[in-house]
């Protein structure tokens, strides 16, 4: 948090220029990341997609070309059972003998070349009987006694006639043969498929034969080195540009048939994964296998049921994007220069205005309001450009009319010393004739001259602004009370204020114009009936006051004159300039009027003169 604070106030003591191009280069330097992250994304899904692909189509095609060769050997191991010539030598031959065993074995080894000595994948192919085992032991021996107590004879009972696929074994330890395991062979370990052959015979009557029940069914073995199971994995290894890339062919109970590492083939781990891919049959996904995300591509063999698969790296998959990086990372150091520098330039051209103002304010804080700076542009700094010269003009204009009205306030109150005695003898003379109608009763008379001189007096010592709503209402009272002697029966008038405001502070002689107006213009055409209703009350942090009567009204046209300014009315426009003077522009008066039906003035005004709302009011944080 101490960090972050302190950078705050960095940022808060940093110049525009700075902030602007800092602001400016964090900018195009996000961007520019976004941009190359979703390049970069994009680029590796695409790599990662074909790679995928690519992985899938090789793992599919060798799949095809093994399932046509092991195909091929299910499809002749289905032509031996109706073998009659394979029959014969079978049961033709016998057991306690040497030569016939010997004899059979010679036509029966013919026989297999026949059916897969044409084959180079096949390495050895054997019959084998509980007597004898008939075929090629130049490669490999297989004793009859050890094959049927193991378990590639149990497997080829289960296939109950069909070719079994077993994977890779130690044939010496299958075979039952334990004093063979320290021998060395040209392969230790071998892919068998195993048959049991149910030979049947057809005589030349037509008479199908089996074998005889109590005969153990021979059983056919076809032996495959792992090297040819793998060859074509081997081959696109080599040839891949992938470095750490591996293979391998994994039976549905784990055990690794075939594997780019030789060491681990006949391991009966299976891969994490083997369970999905059994169930996919085909296609490829991403797994974390001991701490590092392979890209692996799957396919089930048909003739097998083997899952073969390819491996890589995904970090491998995406060697190629290393240049790429590489280029981005040039590309994003020279667009941040670029941005510096235009960024450099954007700040001068935007800041040089607003030094021109600065160097302008400063200037005027000396005291010379006598500048102009030079208006460019309709932007928003031209703008600020011509409200700074406008300001300053109108500063100089108030200067001006300041110091004026000063002087003219000097003049006015030596005029006022001079003239000091002439309310004074006004007042005087009022209070005379007063006394004199008082002297001859005329009682009417006098209260007219005392209301007068009263109210003369109560004007000249109060030289303020404003002074209490009590003094404006006893002002009021006598002025109407000199209006309905003039008018006599024509109007009369109710007061209705709420008690709270009598001591408050309002503009003097607020409410006159509107009592006269009613008087003068709303009764014009009355000769009695007139009345004149006077409330105040307040609300919502203001003081309304209204003055209505029942006189003539007036028509929307004259009041639309009156707002605009096309019709003067001297003491309605006064009183509306000194409220708006005194509390802010929100206040001031509203005329609701229609032809025939009266008039109705609303004064709005606030608590306290001097203090203007906070609505009106702008500040600049």
């Amino acid at each position: 948090m101490r960090i972050m604070r302190k950078l705050a106030e960095l940022a808060a003591n940093a110049k525009f220029r700075i902030k602007l191009i800092v602001s400016y280069f964090l900018l195009v330097s996000f961007i520019i990341l976004i941009l190359g992250f979703a390049y970069y994304q994009i680029s590796a899904g695409n790599m990662l997609s074909n790679v995928r692909e690519s992985l899938g189509n090789v793992v599919l095609n060798n799949n095809q070309l093994l399932d046509e060769k092991l195909q091929n050997i299910r499809d002749k191991s289905e032509v031996l059972p109706i073998d009659n010539d394979l029959y014969q030598m079978i049961t033709g031959a016998d057991p306690a003998d040497n030569e016939s065993l010997m004899k059979a074995d010679r036509r029966i080894t013919q026989s297999l070349f026949k059916y897969f000595g044409g084959d180079e994948s096949i390495y050895a192919s054997f019959i084998l009987t509980p007597e004898y085992t008939f075929g090629n032991m130049y490669r490999m021996f297989v004793t009859p006694d050890g094959f049927f107590n193991s378990a590639l004879y149990r497997k080829a009972t289960m296939g109950q006639g069909d070719l079994v696929w077993l994977p890779t074994y130690p044939f010496a330890e299958s075979l039952g043969e334990p004093d063979m395991t320290n021998l060395s062979f040209e392969y230790s370990r071998l892919v068998s498929a195993v048959k049991e052959l149910n030979l049947t015979y057809i005589d030349d009557n037509g008479n199908f034969h089996t074998l005889p029940r109590a005969m153990k069914r021979p059983v056919l073995m076809v032996n495959l080195t792992p090297d040819y199971i793998g060859r074509l994995f081997a081959e696109y290894a080599r040839q891949s540009e992938f470095r750490n890339l591996s293979y391998g062919i994994v039976d549905g109970t784990g055990t690794i048939v075939v594997h780019s590492d030789e060491k681990r083939i006949a391991e009966r781990e299976p891969p994490s994964w083997l369970g999905e891919a059994i169930n996919r049959k085909q296609g490829s996904f991403q797994k974390v296998i001991d701490g590092r995300e392979m890209l692996i591509s799957f396919g089930s063999m048909e003739s097998t049921g083997w899952i073969s698969y390819i491996e890589i790296p995904v970090e491998d998959a995406l060697y190629d994007l290393k240049a790429l990086r590489l280029y981005s990372i040039l590309f994003l150091a020279v667009m941040l220069m670029v941005s510096i520098l235009l960024a450099y330039l954007m700040s001068i051209f935007i800041t040089k205005p607003i030094i021109r103002i600065k160097k302008a304010m400063k200037m005027m804080e000396r005291g010379n309001f006598h500048i102009h700076i030079p208006e460019k542009g309709r932007d928003e700094l031209g703008q600020l450009t011509r409200m700074f010269n406008t300001m300053n003009g109108r500063i100089q204009t108030l200067i001006e009319e300041n110091y004026a009205s000063r002087l003219r306030e000097k003049e006015a109150e030596l005029m006022a010393l001079n003239l000091q005695l002439n309310p004074h003898f006004l007042y005087n003379t009022l209070t005379t004739m007063y006394w004199i109608a008082v002297e001859n009763n005329q009682h009417e008379m006098s209260r007219i001259m005392l209301s007068l001189a009263e109210m003369l007096q109560t004007s000249t010592r109060n030289k303020n602004e404003t002074w209490p709503l009590r003094t404006d209402l006893d002002w009021l009272d006598k002025y109407i009370y000199i209006m309905s002697s003039r008018f006599e029966n024509l109007f009369s008038v109710r007061m209705d204020v709420e008690e709270g405001l009598l001591d408050m502070e309002v503009p003097k002689l607020f409410l006159q114009p509107f009592v006269e107006n009613a008087i003068i213009h709303g009764f014009a055409e009355m000769e009695h009936g007139g009345e004149i209703v006077i409330k105040g009350w307040a609300d919502d942090g203001m003081v309304l006051f209204s003055v209505q009567d029942n006189g003539s009204g007036i028509s929307r046209e004259h009041i639309d004159k009156l707002k605009s300014g096309q019709v003067r009315s001297t003491g309605m426009s006064n009183v509306e300039k000194r409220i708006q003077l005194l509390y802010g522009p929100r206040y001031g008066t509203e005329i609701y009027s229609s032809e025939g039906k009266g008039t109705s003035i609303r004064i709005r005004i606030g608590r306290q003169p001097g203090s203007q709302d906070t609505q009106d009011r702008t500040e600049i944080q």
